[in-house]
């Protein structure tokens, strides 16, 4: 039997990234964790002969041991469904294309926020309205600011329990 997910050590990772960029860093690392601990469920055998021929292919130097390699594998083998494979993916090709931009993001930018838009999970829990409303002349500019953090916080929640279902996906035993 598979051991239940840390929802606290996950939700303590993503929560310890100051920007939009440690956050999707923090999250890709939890995801690496996870399908690393599938990986090692499935593959992982006590027979001699399947971990000296299993073992040298998952390594770091390995042909499995890239991130994307390996969730293409569970996903060609049936073991991720098509959204978690999907959502996965999304967020690593935003990790990276943040870590490529100079520029820093905030949650609320229509960048971030089109690209949470695309998340099969984020549209699955219902998360809050993703729209971010421009400030009229005679809204007070600090009330404004204090909206804008409040939905911040709200996006940051809502993703961090779509990264926790996405684990929970992922931590399953070996159909095999």
């Amino acid at each position: 039997m598979v051991a239940p997910v840390n929802e606290t050590n996950i939700l303590e990772k993503l929560n310890a990234a100051l920007t939009v960029r440690g956050f999707f860093i923090a999250s890709v690392d939890v995801f690496t964790d996870a399908i690393d601990q599938l990986i090692q469920r499935i593959f992982r055998k006590d027979d001699f002969a399947v971990k000296s021929v299993v073992g040298p292919l998952l390594d770091d130097t390995g042909p499995l041991g890239d991130l994307s390699v390996r969730l293409k594998l569970l996903y060609g083998l049936g073991v991720l469904p098509d959204p978690v494979y999907q959502d996965i993916n999304e967020i690593i090709k935003l990790r990276n294309q943040l870590n490529s931009d100079g520029e820093e993001y905030t949650f609320t930018d229509p960048f971030i926020i089109n690209a949470i838009k695309s998340l099969n999970l984020v549209e699955k829990m219902g998360m809050v309205k993703l729209e971010v409303m421009q400030p009229d002349d005679d809204v007070d500019l600090e009330f404004y600011q204090l909206q804008l953090k409040r939905q911040q916080q709200m996006i940051v929640s809502g993703l961090s329990l779509a990264i926790v279902e996405i684990c929970n996906e992922l931590n399953k035993e070996s159909p095999f």
